[in-house]
């Protein structure tokens, strides 16, 4: 999954399909050797416990969120980019879909690419975002203009066979340019430019 591809493909009609965490679907346990003598034999009912992808935790809202100020445009705008790989990871829209404007035209376009994906049985893991750097301002009462610089990490998307069909090895920084506005109880994104630029 990739941040631009959302915007560009969506030009030509086709968006890109995100993913979920991407786990091994089948694994198979080492078959244990015979104990050596005097230690003392592991429980049939302990087995390890699969670690969760960082992409596959919810992230934290911000409490300056609260806030319609300039904060709270820059904790609405972190916030939100950091939902977007949770989305592919998980399928689960419904923090993203609060977030969004019905006429934002990146934020639709992922809720369709997931959507997609999980119609699929495609799974993807990867994409970790890292932030460094943001900044707002206002630009009438309740709206506010927002810009987010972050590195978008490597990522993979398996098919339903857990077999590879695309894959990003290098890490992206892109800066995002965000329109947003507070209706009251909650921010919307009501547009979001991505563009990838050198490291």
């Amino acid at each position: 999954m990739r941040l631009v591809r959302c915007i560009a493909t969506l030009l030509l009609g086709v968006c890109a399909v995100g993913g979920l965490a991407g786990c091994t679907r089948e694994s198979v346990e080492p078959t244990p050797g015979p104990p050596e003598p005097g230690s003392t034999t592991a429980s049939a009912t302990s087995t390890p416990t699969p670690t969760t992808p960082p992409e596959a935790i919810a992230p934290e809202r911000p409490a300056a969120m609260d806030e319609v100020s300039v904060a709270g445009a820059e904790a609405a705008a972190t916030y939100f980019l950091q939902l977007y790989p949770y989305a592919y990871a998980t399928g689960d829209l419904s923090k993203w879909n609060e977030l969004s404007d019905p006429e934002c035209v990146f934020c639709q376009s992922v809720i369709r690419n997931v959507q997609e994906q999980v119609a699929a049985s495609h799974s993807s893991s990867g994409s970790a975002i890292a932030i460094l750097e943001v900044s707002a301002w206002e630009i009438n009462v309740g709206r506010y203009g927002a810009t987010v610089t972050a590195n978008e990490g490597p990522s993979k998307e398996y098919d339903e066979a857990g077999e590879v069909v695309s894959e990003r090895t290098e890490s992206e920084k892109h800066v995002l340019t965000y329109a947003l506005r507070h209706d009251g109880s909650n921010w919307r994104v009501l547009e979001l430019d991505v563009e990838t630029v050198e490291s």
